[in-house]
């Protein structure tokens, strides 16, 4: 049996025209008459061509419809059945160039049956044979491919999940002298997610959009787009974000060092006993910090585990509105004595 092959067709016509190109050089005045009767004879082949029969391969597509409830497909299906086909070559032809294919349905919920595993399922293809042979009318269809269609499912789950916020260009978001002025507010500050329980698992937050924002000397709110994970559907698909800012200073003050883990036995003298921290602040927020509650630390304990080394400053709490701490200097000597 033949194969049917438009590129077979279109080399031979081909031929046809470069043995007239050829002609036309010698015979230039005969051009015309000799180009009809070979058009015309190429078109006689071509339509005795296709009133032979051969085999070749038509796509056909496929829908999937009524997915079992509560259930998601996780695996990729094809979009469309390669069929191996017998007909005349028109047949063939009008086949492969009518776009308007109505595609064939497979009802997934009508082959779930008692015994068949939940999370699991099979079709075979050639249980739409006869379908396709109407809709094919004059073709011969030999075999389908893929032979058996199969399906893994997962339940579908929701979840309730926090909104993180995401920036494309955070160290220029703010103007010079200008920062941060308490938390960023997202509303809401969460969402319902649903989508494959095997997915939703390891979600435990959405980030939004990243947001291209520069220069900064205000308050801002925006509405900002959530972004997308395959498979996963959101309760909403933005949120309104509010960035906080005002113009900030920065604080200097000399305070004294305090040590943590110090045994009653001991007392430690630090060198020097007062260093200079320094921090930035909004305007707003200045009047609010108590020098006590930025009290530089020194640990014992590091004493202990390194006795000849200088020690490390640090705040035991830093207060959430101020940023850019710094001591100096940044570390301290210090002798110990029994009391």
């Amino acid at each position: 049996m033949k194969s049917f092959s438009f590129h077979t067709i279109w080399l031979t016509i081909k031929k046809y025209f470069a043995l007239l190109l050829d002609i036309q050089s010698l015979f230039h005045q005969k051009v015309v008459t000799f180009l009809f009767f070979v058009f015309l004879s190429a078109i006689f082949w071509f339509f005795r061509a296709l009133s032979q029969e051969y085999e070749d391969e038509i796509l056909y597509p496929v829908r999937y419809i009524n997915i079992p409830e509560n259930k998601v497909i996780m695996n990729a299906l094809p979009e469309k059945l390669a069929l191996k086909v017998k007909a005349r070559g028109r047949k063939i032809l009008f086949s492969k160039l009518n776009l308007n294919l109505i595609p064939i349905k497979f009802d997934v919920n009508s082959f779930v049956t008692k015994d068949t595993k939940p999370d699991s399922l099979f079709i075979l293809t050639n249980s739409v044979k006869d379908i396709l042979s109407k809709e094919l009318e004059g073709v011969e269809i030999m075999s389908i491919s893929p032979d058996t269609l199969f399906f893994n499912f997962t339940t579908m789950g929701i979840k309730k999940v926090i909104v993180k916020t995401k920036y494309r260009n955070k160290p220029n978001m703010f103007a010079t002298q200008y920062m941060i002025n308490g938390p960023v507010i997202v509303e809401p500050d969460s969402i319902i997610i649903s989508g494959p329980g095997q997915l939703l698992q390891d979600i435990q937050s959405i980030y939004t959009e990243s947001m291209d924002i520069i220069n900064l000397n205000d308050t801002i709110t925006m509405s900002v787009g959530l972004e997308k994970q395959e498979g996963i559907s959101y309760s909403q698909k933005k949120v309104r974000v509010t960035i906080p800012v005002d113009k900030y200073t920065q604080a200097d003050y000399y305070l004294p060092v305090t040590t943590v883990n110090l045994p009653d036995s001991l007392t430690i003298k630090t060198f020097p006993e007062r260093i200079r921290i320094s921090y930035n602040v909004t305007l707003t927020n200045y009047d609010k910090i108590n020098p006590s509650g930025i009290t530089p630390h020194v640990d014992y304990n590091e004493a202990v585990k390194n006795p000849s080394a200088r020690l490390r400053l640090f705040l035991v709490d830093t207060p959430d509105i101020i940023t850019a701490v710094k001591f100096s200097p940044e570390k301290v000597e210090y002798l110990l004595t029994r009391k």
